[in-house]
């Protein structure tokens, strides 16, 4: 059941790749946010419970990545299959946190 939800959040973030990027949003950027949303389905996905800590190679991807990206490519589509407060618990358990009150798609980060 959890192999099959995975499946299904790859191909829809492989169909969110492929897609055509609004704005002027740098095409390495998005390349490098979906990279880390990709590589940590498990700790965002909306269905399932969070971990009690992202896996080693998610937290390595959003030390390396950073958050920047993420937050730049982060839309409705992606919003209605993540869990976002998940997504801001992945960057500061991994020691990239969000600033309160910064913004990451739609969502603003509780605090400030």
């Amino acid at each position: 059941m959890e192999k099959q939800i995975f499946c299904q959040f790859l191909v829809v973030m492989m169909l969110l790749s492929s897609s055509q990027i609004q704005g002027d949003l740098r095409k390495g950027c998005y390349d490098l946010g979906i990279t880390v949303l990709m590589g940590c389905p498990d700790s965002i996905d909306k269905k399932l419970p969070a971990p009690p800590t992202p896996s080693e190679g998610c937290c390595t991807l959003v030390r390396t990545i950073g958050m920047k990206c993420v937050c730049e490519i982060v839309n409705k589509k992606i919003e209605d299959t993540i869990d976002m407060q998940k997504l801001v618990n992945v960057a500061a358990a991994c020691g990239r946190p969000l600033a309160p009150g910064s913004q990451c798609g739609s969502y603003r980060v509780p605090g400030a």
